[in-house]
This record gives structure tokens, sequence and C-alpha cells, in this order.
């Protein structure tokens, strides 16, 4: 590597995020690779008169914000639809009226989208379903969104287009709100949602818009990397192939291989020697990732004692244990990373007793499976958490918007061991931060400012043994997302020969309230040394 920088910035406070946590003044970039970190003295040594020279006043520098569960495109498809969590939308009689009027303008038959809602915030309690939607929308297939995203909200208009007759038997894994007479009123949940979201699907020119949407999104907010939990094939992963060529998407994908059941078509994947780790610094396929319970906020995750709220409720489960057995255990074999969505603890305990008959059947060196989510996990749990090495990707964020509603619905107990993070880094878990967006705030330092302070939007707190500082709150969104997709050797912290992945923040980090990070600004985010976003 020449020693000559292309770019230095100096002045400021570098947060490297390296084992010792070192800050340094200086950074010099060559290419797409970091040459130098250190004083301002060596780094401005290394100028030459063709060197861009950034001076930070003082201005925090961390590595690139890597979200290590969201759903990429997934943003960007939240800016076409209705906004459920904008002002005013707090109502369904609201919801409607947006509707009503989306109905006036657009050409019949297509489909009126809303994405956000949360039945328990809306003056009605209740969720909305077909007798609301048909009233002003009676020939526009209508799809709501709840915020958790397991749950859907429809009209008939888009029943008709997705077969789903009144009469229709729930799914192995799901269900659908029913009148009196035991017909389908508008409301699906878990597995239930599929036929809907068959049909739903956006057509080329949206998806490469929604793509666009995202990429800016991400990096306006800091970050560099994410994990698409949802995970990108044939046309997104197409357009996402088509954009990178065209220097129009930035931000870099490690795509999961998602699936929700045995008939699912991305299953036979396992059947072509593709495995996690394909692909290149931009666009990598990620892990195999298995659906196997509800929404933390649904609330629909699967307990092993019944909701606090509910006594008849312990959520919704996919699998039966031999059958979660079977399919890992096919990914596994097959070379792949191994993650599983798992809310509740009765998922939790599934997973990892797939994970362990797998390994045990097929040892494998350098595993790093995952749990994405990893919520209601108690001290046994924890201690098998630790024990089989799993890597949990978590979402702090999930406090604010979502708390209040854990200790209704789940009791103190158990909302108290939701995402405890804490606990398991001190045992040397190395527990990647996320968001899960656009379930709720995409942005990384409100996931940092979360896992500081764990508190819901009454000001209560979810688990005050389980704050971490600042420091921690960093390397969950920095290093340990990088070390969840084997990518720590070259991103993650800010250290010579590593990728130039940089996010430039407005001011001195240790500077601002914490309850102030979420809407700090960046004033720069690097890509591989290029600018990428400039504020």
């Amino acid at each position: 590597m020449s020693d000559t920088p292309s770019i230095i910035l100096v002045n400021g406070s570098i947060h490297t995020v390296d084992t010792d946590n070192s800050i340094a003044e200086a950074i010099a970039i060559q290419g797409d690779r970091i040459s130098l970190v250190g004083s301002n003295t060596d780094v401005r040594a290394q100028a030459r008169s063709e060197t861009k020279v950034i001076d930070l006043a003082g201005r925090t520098v961390t590595p690139g914000f890597i979200d290590a569960h969201q759903h990429f495109a997934g943003i960007g498809a939240a800016t076409d639809a209705i906004d459920c969590k904008a002002p005013g939308m707090n109502s369904i009689s609201a919801l409607v009226e947006e509707v009503r009027k989306r109905a006036a303008t657009q050409p019949e038959g297509t489909w009126i989208r809303g994405r956000g809602y949360n039945d328990s915030k809306l003056t009605e309690n209740r969720h909305p379903n077909a007798m609301d939607w048909d009233l002003v929308s009676p020939n526009h297939p209508v799809w709501f969104t709840r915020t958790c995203g397991h749950i859907g909200s429809f009209n008939s208009a888009a029943m008709r287009l997705a077969e789903v007759e009144k009469t229709l038997d729930d799914p192995d894994g799901g269900r659908f709100d029913r009148n009196a007479a035991g017909e389908i009123i508008g409301v699906a949940y878990e597995r239930a949602t599929v036929p809907f979201r068959d049909v739903l699907q956006p057509s080329k020119m949206e998806i490469r818009e929604h793509l666009r949407a995202a990429n800016q999104l991400d990096l306006a907010s800091g970050i560099s990397s994410v994990h698409d939990a949802g995970g990108m094939t044939g046309l997104p992963l197409e357009q996402a192939l088509d954009l990178v060529a065209l220097d129009e998407l930035q931000v870099r994908i490690y795509s999961f291989v998602t699936v929700n059941a045995l008939d699912h078509p991305h299953v036979p994947i396992l059947e072509t020697g593709i495995k996690t780790g394909f692909g290149n610094q931009q666009i990598r396929v990620g892990a195999f990732k298995i659906m196997t319970d509800g929404s933390s906020s649904g609330p629909t995750a699967a307990t092993r004692s019944p909701y606090a709220i509910d006594s008849d409720n312990s959520g919704i489960a996919y699998w039966s244990q031999n059958e979660l057995d079977d399919l890992l255990g096919r990914a596994h074999r097959a070379g792949w990373q191994c993650t599983v969505h798992a809310v509740g603890d009765k998922a939790i305990q599934q997973t990892l007793d797939a994970m362990a008959r797998a390994q045990s059947e097929y040892p494998r060196d350098l595993l790093r499976h995952r749990i994405d989510h990893c919520g209601i996990t108690p001290p046994d749990l924890q201690d098998r958490v630790v024990s089989q090495m799993v890597v949990p990707a978590m979402q702090p964020a999930f406090f604010w918007e979502f708390g209040d509603g854990y200790i209704q619905n789940y009791g103190r107990d158990r909302a108290d061991v939701m995402f405890p993070a804490k606990s398991l880094i001190e045992r040397g878990v190395r527990v990647a931060g996320s968001s899960d967006s656009p379930v709720t705030d995409y942005r990384p330092l409100f996931g940092i400012e979360q896992a500081i302070t764990r508190a819901t939007e009454s000001g209560d707190i979810c688990g005050p043994n389980e704050c971490v500082d600042l420091t921690t709150a960093l390397r969950m969104h920095t290093i340990n997302g990088a070390f969840a997709s084997f990518e720590d050797d070259i991103k993650g912290s800010l250290e010579q020969g590593k990728l130039a992945d940089l996010t430039v923040l407005s001011e001195k980090i240790e500077d601002v309230p914490v309850t102030e990070l979420r809407d700090l600004p960046i004033d720069i985010t690097f890509v591989g040394g290029r600018i990428a976003f400039e504020r």
C-alpha cells in the first residue's frame, strides 16, 4: 500500500473500536483502505499536495455503522406506503381517511399500502379490518402491515386477488381474525399473511426505486453495511446488482436466504452448493434464516408460559421440534451459517436444541450460528447461548416503541430479560446491534441510545441491569456486526489495512446527552474510502 493517502481526517476523536477501544486524533485513507490511524503529527506527515484534508474540529469518527438485521428494500418500500406513524395517524378513522384519498386518485385495481400501525396505540384499540377498508376502497386492494411486520390488515378486494375465501382454514403457524360465523374479517397473523405477500410483489421499477431510497436513508444515518434479514433473490438481486454497477448502491449487503415453511421456494438452495460467503464485499450471501415464531410486540412470540394479559395465549410457533431440527440440520450440513428468527423463550429454546443437535451430528468449526432477535432470554437460556457460542442479533431500539407493551403483555420479569445484551457480552458473547427496520427506527444512533437507556416511551425501563455503556453500544453496532457476518477481519473497526468505511458525526459523541443521540446528525459517511453521503 502506498504511503501517500488520498484523504486524511485530522483534529478528531477517532473511536477505532479496536481491541483496546483506542481513540486517535487522525486517520488516513489510501484508495479503499485505511492506511494509518494515529496522531495528527503522524498522519499529516503522510500527506502530499494532492491529499484531501478534512479538519474534523473535534468531531467524532466511528467505523461505518453495521445494521445486523434490517429489511433493506423494506425501508425503501415504506416510503411509498401510507405512514401510519405520522402525526395524527393514531386512529382507524384517520387511516381510513388516507385510504379514501388514495382511492380517489389511484387507478382502480392498484394496491393501497400502509405501514406501521400499532393496534394497541390506536384510539379504537383494535386492528383495522375489511369492514373499515371496504367502505372507502371497494375497488382497490388494501394491505396495511402492522409495525411488527408479522400481522396484516386487508380488504375484500385484496382477498379476491390473494384467492383467500372467507371460510379458509388457519394455516399451521398462522391464523385469521374471524366473526361470530367463523368468517375471515380482514386480519392475518404470521403464516396467514403469505397469500397476500405473494400477490403484493412490487414491479421491477418499484424495486429499483425502493433500493435507491433505502441506500440514501442508510447512508444518511451513517450505515455502511447491512445484514438484509429479508434477503435478496431473483428480481431484487438483479436490480441491486444493476444499481451497484451504476454506482447507485453503495451500502454493503450481507443478504440472508429466508424461509418460513418446508415448501418455501428458497429451501432448494440447500442442494445447489451455494452457501454463506458467496459474493464480494458489496453483496454477499449471508445466513440461511428460518422463521420460527412471531413478533415481540404483536404479541405473537412463542413463550414457555402464557402471556401475562391472556392465560390462554402463548404465541405462535411455526415448527415442531423435529421439523426445525431437520431443516436447520440440512442447512448446517450444507455449510451455511444458520440463523433463526426467535423472539419468545419457547422459540429460543427450540432453536438452541436444533443447533445443538446439528453440531452433535455433524461437527463444524467456525460456526457463528445466530439467533436473530433473541428476545425473552432468561438465565437458563443465557447459559446455553454462551456455551453454544451463538451470536445474537438484537434490537435495542425496540424498547422505546414497544417496551411498555412488553411489560404489559409478558410481565415485568420477562420484559427485564428481553434482549439481555449486557449479561451476554460480559460473558464473552458478541451481541450485534440492529434495527429490524422498517419495524422501528433505522438510525443506528437511535439503537445506540436505547442500548444505553432501555427506556420506553412512558419513561419506564426494561431491565435496568442490562443497560450498556457507550463504548459497548458502539461495538454492538460496528465490530460485533462485522463478526456476525465473518467480516471482522476487513471492517467493523478503524485499523490499518481495513476497508475505509467511516462515519463522521456532527459533534463529539461524549458531549451529547444520551437521550439526544438519536437526533445527532451525520456529517459524512465513507464507504470504501469514498464519500457516499455528505450533509
